[in-house]
């Protein structure tokens, strides 16, 4: 009983005669009883156990006429795959001659029969040969507009010069110029703009035409200033200037206002003289354009401008005793208002500035003076700068509460004597108090 064991009942393993759990698969085998090795059916010495996992489990269920058909059915697999390859092989390896094809069999076509065509001399025809083309002649490329920035330039001014008459050129001569902010051009640089493309103009051409006769030069100031107002881009209808007009060279700090102060007139009618200069954001409403009125000058440009009356002044008779006197200069310096817009409005706690312009410089004995008048409680401040504009001290603010009505004006004043000249219009603006 020393060799007695315990044969598992799920995995069929041998284990100890005392064990009580499967050592192999871990089955309970409390209940099974021992037995003697002579006592089990001991599987046969030669016998192979398929369930070693080292061949396919259907060879042991397959009985010896099973295998003889597989066998079988494994030979007739073979031998059709081996009849389709070589059917498939051998007309590629061994072409067969073939005889002479039949001919297709055709249809007979029926004739048809048409008018009948009586034979005659073959009549003319005329072709049309093409005119030969004349080569083409090569237009000769003009050299770029080379500009140097002076102060107060900008990128559009320097385009404008070179003929350009809209803003495509622009990223042109940014990249060309190795620009990355139109804005920051330094004074003194190069800028290289390439010229515009000619084009062909026909109302330019129409233009041109009426003008060359005698009889055009006879037209009126007010026709020939039509002309130039309805094509802003015609150009200059004669040589001379139109009658009642005249050039004025726009010299060194001049600007548009302070030229047309000089020759009295606005904004509009230098606009409309002037065609080729550009008036960006001006509002012709007013004297002078408005504060966003920009005008683009530049230094030795011609501009036209009216002529002024000529008025017959009698020439005194000579005594042989007259001095001399100095000729009064032109220039001169007459602020105007800019910003605030008129009747404005600002909240308590929102800062006020001031803005003028000078039509001229300011020399060293005079200074300019702002003057405030709050309307509602009529409080007084002045301030003198020689800045072009003011910030409004805290303390001129109105300490009451609700909307306060304020009135300003800028003059030129003689810091010695203290007199005051050219004064603005007055201007006005509502602040909030900041009680």
């Amino acid at each position: 009983m020393s060799d007695a064991y315990k044969l598992c009942p799920i995995c069929d393993a041998q284990n100890h005669r005392n064990a009580i759990l499967c050592g192999a698969c871990g089955a309970t085998i409390v209940d099974v009883t021992a037995q003697a090795p002579a006592e089990r059916n001991e599987t046969p010495a030669f016998a192979y156990d398929y369930r070693l996992g080292e061949t396919d489990l259907a060879e042991e269920s397959l009985g010896r006429r099973g295998r003889f058909l597989s066998f079988l059915l494994l030979l007739l697999v073979i031998a059709g795959a081996g009849a389709a390859a070589a059917a498939t092989l051998v007309p590629r390896l061994f072409p067969m001659e073939t005889g002479p094809q039949a001919p297709a069999a055709t249809r007979e076509v029926m004739p048809v029969f048409g008018p009948s065509v009586t034979p005659g001399p073959p009549s003319p025809t005329y072709t049309i040969s093409p005119a030969p083309s004349l080569p083409p002649t090569e237009t000769p490329t003009a050299a770029p507009c080379v500009q140097q920035v002076a102060a107060g330039d900008s990128l559009i001014a320097i385009v404008s010069r070179c003929g350009h008459r809209n803003l495509d050129i622009l990223p042109t001569v940014m990249a060309r110029n190795g620009i990355t902010d139109e804005t920051r051009i330094q004074i003194g640089q190069q800028i290289v703009v390439p010229r515009p493309t000619p084009t062909h103009n026909s109302a330019a051409t129409a233009v041109l035409h009426l003008a060359t006769p005698a009889a055009a030069e006879e037209e009126t100031a007010t026709d020939g200033l039509a002309l130039l107002a309805f094509d802003p881009f015609a150009p200059t209808l004669t040589p001379t200037l139109l009658p009642g007009l005249m050039w004025h060279v726009v010299e060194a700090g001049e600007n548009m206002i302070v030229i047309a102060l000089q020759y009295e007139t606005d904004a509009k009618t230098l606009a409309d003289l002037n065609p080729e200069i550009e008036f960006a954001l001006c509002e012709f409403g007013q004297t002078y354009g408005g504060p966003d009125c920009t005008v683009q000058l530049r230094e030795n440009q011609q501009v036209r401008v009216p002529a002024p009356t000529p008025t017959v002044t009698p020439v005194p008779t000579a005594s042989g005793s007259e001095t001399a006197l100095p000729l009064p200069t032109a220039t001169f310096n007459a602020p105007v208002s800019q910003s605030p817009a008129d009747n404005a409005f600002f909240a308590p706690l929102e800062q006020v500035t001031l803005r003028w312009i000078g039509t001229g410089r300011l020399t060293d004995d005079h200074i300019y003076r702002v003057s405030l008048l709050n309307s509602d409680t009529l409080d007084q401040y002045e301030a003198d700068t020689r800045e072009l504009f003011f910030i409004i001290p805290a303390n001129w603010q109105s300490t009451e509460p609700g909307s306060q009505n304020y009135v300003w004006r800028i003059s030129v004043v003689n810091a010695a004597t203290g007199e005051a000249s050219y004064e603005t219009e007055d201007r006005r603006f509502v602040w909030q108090g900041s009680g």
